[in-house]
């Protein structure tokens, strides 16, 4: 498949939601946030987009700490 294509393919698709300029990078961002959102570990995540650093990765999903629902929480440890 070429970039012109997938390309094709998007805008097709965008055009029947009615959503305009939308580009294939836009959905890379869709099933990464997903994840996270899920649950899914940040290093996991980071693995599965390729990339090099951490901070890439908590950049691309806009990771912002949530203190309502902390991680520390769901470990379940009586003091």
């Amino acid at each position: 498949m070429t970039p012109k294509v997938l390309w094709e393919i998007v805008k097709t698709a965008a055009a029947r939601a009615d959503i305009p300029q939308l580009a294939p990078h836009d959905l890379r961002r869709t099933s990464p946030r997903l994840w996270h959102l899920a649950g899914g570990e940040l290093d996991q995540i980071q693995f599965l987009l390729g990339h090099v650093s951490i901070q890439t990765t908590e950049q691309y999903l806009g990771c912002k700490q949530k203190l309502r629902y902390a991680v520390k929480d769901k470990m379940q440890i009586e003091p």
